[in-house]
């Protein structure tokens, strides 16, 4: 998108913004033991929410997390759930006792080491589709018939799901399983249209994920973590952001210069995941005059 590009937080999408608060508020954050699940929950305990709920599979990382929300935002109940986010089972039975919400963020990811295709190991291409797609799909299935009104669903996506194959080598399994994430996402945001529901690209930012993709300093300029928690919490907050539900959206973007755009984010397609060059020539439905056999 043309136009301003952030790095870093800016006053529009802080916690300390009184349009962004969160009182009240039940908010699930998977990945929550470090990096941008971290920053995220902080981000929402800061800004007033009632019920911070902190998944991962470490508990002991959990744990750090809710004493620094504790530091920062002591009125904030928080709960620990330290459970696989791709265990159908676990989930459900987190969502009993959870109950109603308002605000999920799918935050937790899986990255193999990277190599080519014939080296991967399927067991952890694999695992990429049981953290980043199936995860989804569970959470979805579990959470969603208990989300109060306007509650927001948002998954955290990676820009390099939309680049070309060279550009990630190396990230089959990561990439791929992020696409499908992606078009997942879309059709929930399809079928619940009651829900504010989107895919978000958290940035550039130091964590243990990117070490791990790029091994070597990278060559792309930082993002901080607190852009992309920030943005996160913006986007369940905007009394005007429908517009935006379906799409996968860059943190990097200005929140603004987004709501000055919004006839230009509402045509449909718009920051979804689809095919170059389509559609085709005009030729009927989804340009196929043909029959199935």
């Amino acid at each position: 998108m043309d136009g301003a590009h952030h790095n870093d937080t800016y006053p529009a999408i802080q916690p300390t913004n009184p349009k962004l608060g969160q009182d009240g508020k039940t908010v699930i954050i998977t990945g929550a033991g470090s990096g941008v699940g971290r920053a995220t929950a902080i981000s929402f305990a800061q800004a007033g929410a009632k019920h911070v709920i902190l998944v991962g599979r470490t508990e002991a990382t959990l744990k750090e997390t809710s004493e620094v929300i504790k530091n920062v935002a002591s009125n904030t109940e928080i709960s620990i759930f330290a459970v696989s986010v791709a265990n159908e089972s676990a989930v459900q039975n987190m969502a009993k006792e959870v109950g109603a919400w308002d605000v999920l963020i799918l935050n937790a990811a899986h990255l193999s080491p990277p190599d080519t295709i014939l080296k991967i190991p399927l067991k952890d291409f694999w695992t990429s589709y049981e953290t980043n797609v199936k995860s989804v799909y569970i959470f979805a299935q579990s959470f969603i018939p208990l989300a109060n009104p306007n509650a927001t669903f948002l998954s955290v996506n990676a820009a390099g799901a939309v680049l070309p194959a060279g550009v990630g080598a190396g990230l089959t399994g990561y990439m791929s399983s992020k696409i499908a994430q992606a078009k997942l996402t879309e059709y929930i945001a399809h079928e619940h249209p009651e829900m504010f529901v989107a895919s978000v690209h958290p940035g550039v930012i130091q964590t243990k994920l990117l070490r791990e993709a790029e091994p070597h300093e990278s060559k792309l300029p930082l993002d901080t973590v607190e852009l992309s928690a920030h943005f996160m919490l913006w986007l369940s907050s905007a009394q005007d952001r429908k517009f935006l539900s379906g799409k996968m959206l860059w943190s990097n973007w200005d929140v603004d210069e987004l709501a000055a755009k919004a006839e230009v984010f509402a045509k449909e397609g718009m920051l979804t995941m689809g095919m170059t060059g389509w559609p085709f020539a005009k030729r009927g439905l989804l340009g196929w005059t043909g029959s199935v056999r």
